[in-house]
């Protein structure tokens, strides 16, 4: 915990006659990640042609597999094979089933061509319904001119009129209602069209290209609905063709797209070892626990013909090792928020440890409710396909934070929305659950500069920036708001301990030459003990004139920034009286509206009455909290993300590292004899 898996940086050299073996067995045994070779006077692999032909030949089976499907994953036992053998069986296998899933491939998209055809028509004709005239009788002629279009059913009659007068009567207009606007038909002498023209355009008339049927709408459309079910059945013959190659090929298609995958990868992975006429280097990066492994491997593969060497990661390396975070199972689920932010460097940290108790524990205070965390871990354990949309590991994390959520409700809120905690009801007595959340604050606050933040530097040998920066800002922490706990008279009685901060003027307090007891004293040497060790740092490390009077005041200045990160963490008490509140006026209303509306007497109709209004507000009941606990929920995860980004990863965690990437072969379809990649 609290270190990303310790890496090394390994070189392998080996014989070149048994390159494909080696990078065989690498890609099973799947516990290295490769890299590029560099620094060093070696030549790098020059493909042949096979290569070349290699992505297409992939691309067509993947084609295949994605049209006939893919069969339930049952590995089949394969002979490891070289690039030239799979893409001679790969060849193979093509001539034999690519003939058949071109000729269904074809008439697919042929019925789907035609389909959509059919559709564009009657989606067509629907503009034309009402029209039960021949659709042949509307078409134009060298004399005749015919005009189709659309007016406001408002405006027909002033249209036809105006038509008629710029004509002189030598028009045939004809409309047919169709709701909002009319269908209007215009027949006249083609030298006449011309002297219409304005009036459509004044008009707005929305022209409609007639379809090129000759029956009426409604029997062209009665007619394509029947090549439609006609369409419908040779789709479903289709199907069926296509079912049945899927069973008799799927499975062949499926395995030599993977062994054609696994191939393509071991050839990109080619690319980035290094060459000499005789021998091949690899390089990459293993985790410590794996290298025997690693180097047993490749012993067995050669023979004992290699030489394998181990290095630890250089400092001026960190941002280059990948990173591969270890954690135990339940704070494992919790490195779905860290990533969400960055991975650590190598250098760094790993915060999900301390993160896999304050999340669950801020999620909870702004939730709240007992009787809520319940039912959201109840959902999100139960598996069934709403939760499934959510990633497995935040269902578990989501699970770990409902469980916390019942013991905060058990003490400061409720069930759903009724009764109050045992500890106090922060609607009617907010005050000692804000101390609590500013105490929470400060203790998270602490755990970031003093925990995380110290390992960090002490991985680092970063010793100046632990004492004048780290120790520095801890001291000022502590001691500025122990200060202010006593200027507002803070007591603890709240949480069972008998102390009250003692009393001291504003002023009174932050002055060191003023006489105080010991508490206040304590806390002012803490204080003026932090200022003075930041501003030493500040002097000491500032370059330049303006580095040595620009940083201790900015130490000075730093303080404000502290008193806002604390104050931050008061969001954690207004979402769970928000959650509380909500929670009231659902079962205040819900309550009131079933007083009102229920019977004062029962008969037999008052009684099936009542039953109908109990489901009713049941339902309102459900529906109602389940929103609350959705959107506060939402809330509360987001707010529960924002303190760790802002206020607590600010202070130590710069993430950027990049995610261990084993060079390892994904199989589902086929497993090597011997479960390990090629024989000795």
């Amino acid at each position: 915990m609290f270190r990303a898996a310790k890496m090394q940086k390994f070189r392998i050299i080996f014989p070149q006659r048994v390159h494909d073996r080696v990078i065989a067995r690498l890609h099973e045994t799947g516990v290295a990640q490769l890299r590029e070779i560099s620094g060093l006077d070696v030549k790098h692999k020059a493909f042949g042609e096979e290569i070349h032909e290699l992505p297409s030949i992939l691309a067509k089976f993947r084609e295949m597999e994605e049209f006939v499907g893919q069969p339930p994953a049952k590995p089949a036992v394969a002979k490891e094979l070289t690039l030239v053998q799979t893409l001679k069986l790969a060849k193979k296998s093509l001539n034999k089933i690519e003939p058949r899933v071109i000729r269904l491939k074809e008439k697919s998209e042929s019925l789907d061509k035609k389909r959509r055809k059919m559709l564009a028509q009657i989606e067509t004709l629907e503009k034309f319904r009402g029209v039960e005239v021949p659709l042949r009788y509307l078409h134009s002629t060298d004399k005749i001119k015919i005009s189709v279009g659309r007016v406001p059913a408002e405006k027909t009659k002033e249209f036809f009129r105006e038509a008629k007068e710029v004509t002189f009567q030598r028009v045939f207009a004809w409309a047919v209602e169709t709701g909002e606007k009319n269908i209007v038909i215009l027949a006249c002498r083609t030298e006449d069209h011309r002297k219409l023209s304005p009036i459509l355009y004044r008009y707005e008339v929305e022209e409609l290209e007639l379809p090129s049927f000759r029956e009426s709408p409604t029997a062209a459309m009665d007619k394509i609905k029947k090549k439609l079910v006609m369409l419908e059945k040779l789709q479903k013959n289709l199907e069926k063709s296509v079912k049945k190659l899927a069973r008799s090929s799927a499975r062949e298609i499926s395995q030599m797209r993977e062994l054609l995958e696994i191939q393509y990868e071991r050839v990109q992975a080619s690319g980035l070892f290094g060459y000499t006429d005789a021998t091949t280097i690899v390089e990459g990066w293993v985790p410590e626990k794996r290298a025997k492994k690693l180097e047993h491997s490749i012993n067995t593969t050669t023979q004992g013909r290699y030489i394998f060497r181990i290095y630890e990661p250089q400092r001026a390396e960190a941002e280059t090792v990948p990173i591969q975070l270890e954690n135990p199972k339940m704070v494992e689920d919790f490195e779905y928020v860290t990533k969400m932010y960055a991975l650590p460097k190598y250098d760094e940290v790993d915060p999900t440890p301390v993160m896999s108790f304050t999340f669950p524990l801020f999620f909870a205070i702004a939730l709240s409710d007992a009787g809520y965390g319940i039912a959201l871990g109840l959902f999100m354990a139960s598996g069934i396909w709403l939760a499934r949309i959510f990633p497995s590991k935040l269902r578990r994390m989501m699970v770990v934070c409902a469980v916390f959520t019942v013991i905060v409700g058990i003490l400061v809120g409720g069930w759903f929305g009724f009764g109050h905690g045992l500890w106090v009801n922060p609607i009617q007595q907010p005050i000692p659950l804000l101390k609590l959340v500013i105490f929470i604050g400060i203790i998270h606050l602490i755990l970031a500069l003093g925990l995380t933040g110290v390992l960090k530097d002490i991985v680092r040998r970063d010793w100046k920036n632990i004492l004048f920066n780290r120790v520095s800002r801890m001291l000022i922490l502590i001691g500025f708001f122990g200060l202010s706990f006593c200027i507002l008279s803070i007591s603890l009685y709240e949480f069972g301990i008998n102390f009250t901060f003692p009393k001291m003027g504003l002023f009174a307090a932050f002055n060191p030459l003023a006489p105080a007891n010991a508490v206040v004293s304590m806390f002012r040497a803490l204080f003026y003990l932090g200022l003075a060790i930041g501003i030493a740092g500040a002097v000491a490390t500032g370059k330049g004139a303006g580095g040595k009077i620009g940083g201790p005041i900015d130490v000075v200045y730093g303080i404000t920034g502290l008193i806002s990160d604390v104050t931050s963490y008061s969001r954690l008490l207004a979402l769970g009286i928000a959650t509380g509140i909500i929670a009231f006026s659902i079962n205040f209303i819900i309550g009131f509206a079933w007083q009102g509306v229920m019977p004062t007497e029962f008969t037999p109709i008052s009684v099936i009455y009542a039953a109908v209004l109990l489901i009713a507000f049941g339902f309102i009941f459900v529906a109602a909290h389940s929103f609350n606990i959705f959107i506060n929920s939402l809330g509360g995860f987001i707010h529960t993300m924002r303190l760790h980004f802002a206020e607590f990863f600010g202070k130590f965690y710069e993430g950027g590292g990049e995610e261990f990437s084993p060079f390892k072969a994904k199989r589902r379809f086929t497993k090597v004899k011997g479960g390990e990649g090629l024989g000795r």
